[in-house]
């Protein structure tokens, strides 16, 4: 459906994308974002709430296997209501992520994506009536093809890595072990097989102007590379511009020689800690490889036809205490690869989330942020503070949680033993984490764990409700 003769078109104040003055994104009408299971979402930055797997008016979530066609999928009354609420300035459900980044001073996904599609507003504005319906217009695609990965990074699942599955089963609660049918689809994936999805996607790619994957490791899934040479065998390669979410293990041949062939690449790079703590969060990574891959990027960018490229950094308990570490690296070490970080509050799992550390603990985290803060503010950098400010306002939203805490101390420990690794020896910061007891017979340490766990399993039954 489009506007009618009367009908006059939706607007957006000239605020629009100042932080938290609307909720306006481009993205419910310009991306597709397909994950690990082939679910269809709002985005990848939604994906965790459970608002943003987009549903049938039946309910029932949509899979890219069901064969719904993008006109079908945007006419559900999930899509348009989405539409509906943004035009109108509400925060939908899913982007709760977002929200929370403007919120903390970050710069949010929304707001990127309304500055780099912002010439496609216009069209959105003119061709969206007032119940959300509007023709079919995406121009970027988000895939995940599979969960294929070389590496078992400690906050992961083996959703998306299935190397995970055996050391996540020792890890797990007994509720979310990965067991039965559920373990079967994740270590034999096999929806992006689909002749079908690959003939819908020959059709689509006529229309794209970004392409982005993410895993697993996209650079080692045979699928990303199909999907490249399809680009280039329809002749439309030249008006896409390629991005990777890529843990930089592996720089493959075949990747080298088909990027000249796009409008341009980009690269986020997932590196969570200098030297080896990296490799601890993000085993079996070794520093050696990722550094010298990294200098090949940074040196050898025109030839691999990168746009930009920029460290990801999943700030979580692991890390928080030597970001700047890491961020001193990408200062004095590169001259294309941005200088700052893309730094991305962890969310979930719950025991690896910032805001659960004890008071002191993100007293002495906040100090040591500051500290790189005003260091950075000295030497006359400017891009990218907000993150740093974003990160500590973050980590302030919610108070510490023993039992959160305590099950940081199990999980870690745990993960320690099978790999013979210290977190201690690592982090000294986290040792009084470590080495916490709780002793018998000291009933108001028993209580106070207990308070806290109820409180945990609220705000788990309360998010879950608003989602």
């Amino acid at each position: 459906m489009n506007q009618s003769a009367d009908q006059n078109p939706a607007s957006l104040p000239e605020d629009y994308n100042e932080s938290l003055k609307h909720s306006f994104c481009v993205l419910p009408w310009l991306h597709r974002f397909v994950n690990l299971g082939g679910e269809v979402q709002l985005c990848c930055t939604a994906e965790e709430y459970d608002h943003s797997y987009i549903r049938q008016d039946s309910g029932q979530p949509i899979n890219i296997s069901d064969g719904l066609s993008d006109a079908q999928i945007d006419a559900t009354r999930h899509m348009r209501d989405i539409r509906v609420s943004m035009l109108r300035g509400d925060w939908p459900a899913a982007c709760e992520r977002c929200r929370i980044t403007e919120e903390t001073g970050g710069c949010s996904r929304r707001q990127a994506e309304n500055g780099h599609f912002g010439r496609h507003i216009p069209w959105i504005l003119e061709h969206t009536d007032a119940q959300g319906y509007a023709p079919v217009h995406i121009r970027s695609r988000d895939y995940r093809l599979g969960n294929l990965c070389n590496l078992r990074c400690r906050m992961c699942h083996p959703r998306a890595s299935k190397l995970l599955m055996d050391e996540w089963n020792k890890v797990a609660r007994l509720q979310h072990k990965v067991t039965g049918k559920q373990a079967r689809e994740y270590l034999n994936m096999t929806w992006f097989h689909s002749q079908k999805m690959w003939e819908d996607f020959t059709d689509q790619s006529h229309d794209l102007e970004h392409l982005h994957f993410a895993g697993g490791e996209p650079l080692i899934i045979p699928e990303v590379l199909k999907a490249l040479e399809i680009c280039i065998e329809q002749g439309v390669a030249g008006q896409i511009e390629l991005t990777f979410n890529t843990n930089v293990t592996k720089i493959p041949k075949r990747h080298r020689a088909l990027w000249p062939q796009f409008k341009a690449v980009n690269l986020l790079c997932s590196v969570d800690a200098y030297g080896a703590l990296n490799d601890y969060i993000r085993y079996p990574a070794k520093w050696s490889t990722l550094a010298r891959n990294l200098d090949i990027i940074d040196q050898e960018h025109e030839a691999l036809n990168l746009r930009w490229a920029m460290l990801s950094v999943t700030v979580q308990v692991y890390n928080i205490f030597h970001l700047d570490q890491l961020i001193d690296y990408c200062q004095d070490r590169f001259s294309f690869i941005r200088a700052m970080p893309n730094l991305v509050h962890l969310s979930i799992p719950d025991y690896f989330n910032i805001q659960y550390l004890p008071d002191d603990l993100k007293a002495l985290a906040a100090e040591r942020l500051r500290g790189l803060r005003d260091r950075l503010d000295s030497a006359g950098v400017v891009d990218g503070l907000g993150q740093v400010d974003s990160i500590l306002a973050y980590m302030e939203m919610a108070e510490h949680s023993p039992y959160i805490m305590s099950e940081f101390k199990r999980v870690t420990t745990i993960f320690d033993r099978l790999r013979n690794e210290s977190i201690a020896d690592l982090v000294p910061q986290l040792r009084p984490v470590m080495e916490a007891k709780i002793k018998i017979g000291d009933l108001g340490s028993w209580l106070n764990m207990a308070i806290s766990r109820i409180r945990w399993l609220s705000g788990k039954i309360r998010k879950r409700l608003l989602a």
